[in-house]
């Protein structure tokens, strides 16, 4: 079941339990069938919603969809949720650190000796720690029209349509199954 977003999604301010909007972008067919047209309203909310922090730490995102409207009609519907994480910022803490600290040894052993090394290594890992903290980790943003696929896990009873949610676009033909051959 593919959704396009309608509202952006971004973990620096999403949280738990709160709804979006997308729709429905392509449409869902039974045995070859189209029973839903591409374009029917989809609302879902946000399973889980971690920003990453400035040293430690990785976004993480999942949402799950709720419901979709088709010809005026809500339908609940049970979907898996899709999940993605960021990349972890504390090894990149650790690596920025640890550089800091071997060039401030470097410079502290070549300034002062054994002595400068060590105040050097510490003033070289606080730097690289400063230089983590002026910078946030990687943020999941899922911008509008961003297309996301969830697969149904539940059965979606609804009254197949032809109709589509806008009436500009073509509608699909209808197979004649009239048995009636007493014409």
């Amino acid at each position: 079941m593919a959704v396009r977003l309608v509202d952006t999604i971004d973990t620096e301010t999403a949280q738990p339990g709160q709804s979006f909007r997308a729709t429905l972008d392509s449409p869902l067919a039974v045995e070859g069938d189209v029973a839903i047209p591409a374009g029917y309203d989809v609302e879902g909310h946000i399973v889980d919603a971690k920003s990453a922090g400035k040293f430690a730490g990785q976004s993480v995102l999942a949402l799950q969809l709720d419901r979709i409207a088709v010809n005026g009609k809500y339908y609940n519907i049970q979907t898996d949720q899709y999940r993605r994480q960021g990349t972890s910022r504390g090894k990149n803490t650790a690596e920025k650190v640890g550089a800091g600290a071997g060039i401030g040894a470097i410079i502290g052993a070549i300034a002062g000796g054994g002595k400068g090394a060590a105040i050097g290594a510490a003033a070289g890992g606080g730097l690289g720690g400063g230089v983590q903290a002026a910078t946030h980790g990687q943020q999941i943003k899922l911008p509008t029209e961003t297309v996301l696929n969830f697969t149904l896990q539940g059965p979606l009873t609804v009254v197949a349509t032809s109709q589509t949610p806008d009436s500009g676009r073509p509608r699909l033909a209808r197979p004649d199954t009239s048995t009636n051959n007493n014409q």
